[in-house]
């Protein structure tokens, strides 16, 4: 089904319903992610996926501040039940063709952070196959005939640039955090795309049955 959007000078409010139905879908790919995250990740890669983390770094690189353990889960739980799937609506309701700008931002951005190691001798095999692994994601959409899947997939790479594209370097980290081996970016993109994939998917289909409904 294809996910049309609007003009751009047509704002639109979520109803209350809507703001509900954003943060059921929220709360469904949270708790995978959570899955991933902490139980599935360590027996991976040995550690979990830790937000908070980053966080953490975010407050002591920009304010010298070291923030509580539980202010931080708390603000990750906020980010994951609300501040995406609200970034979603207002982007999926008001960009046109925002799926297509979204995948731009992400292999632009990869591809200039694998350049960067090509050129400072520390390109590996891994970090090869791991590109490969995100442009074959993203131009998956050529054979999804399912446009809705196909941009809910794309939701889920850009919520992994914003976390660790964007607010990585933020922090003083390395963008995507490719330097420090790629293994916790690999992980976390894995991660990222379960979560966004299913937060947009379920709220659309909530949206879908609220208007039958009517």
């Amino acid at each position: 089904m294809s996910m049309q959007t609007p003009a751009p000078s047509s704002l639109i409010i979520p109803s209350t319903r809507t703001i509900i139905n954003l943060v059921i879908g929220g709360a469904i790919g949270l708790f995978v992610w959570e899955c991933w995250a902490r139980l599935f990740t360590p027996l991976i890669v040995g550690y979990p996926l830790e937000p908070a983390g980053l966080l953490d770094a975010l407050a002591q690189h920009l304010a010298g501040l070291n923030l509580p353990r539980l202010f931080r889960e708390a603000v990750h739980y906020g980010i994951g039940l609300v501040g995406y799937p609200i970034i979603y609506f207002a982007i999926s309701r008001h960009v046109p063709r925002w799926p297509v700008i979204l995948d731009a931002i992400v292999i632009v951005t990869f591809s200039f952070s694998i350049f960067r190691d090509i050129t400072a001798g520390m390109f590996t095999p891994a970090k090869f196959m791991f590109l490969t692994a995100v442009i074959a994601l993203v131009f998956s959409r050529l054979l999804n005939r399912d446009e809705r899947i196909a941009n809910c997939i794309s939701w889920g790479n850009f919520t992994w640039f914003f976390a660790l594209g964007l607010m990585a370097p933020i922090a003083g980290l390395s963008f995507y955090l490719l330097g420090e081996g790629g293994e916790l970016s690999y992980m976390s993109l894995v991660g990222h795309v379960i979560y966004g994939y299913l937060a947009a998917l379920v709220f659309e289909k909530l949206e879908d049955r609220q208007k039958s409904a009517i």
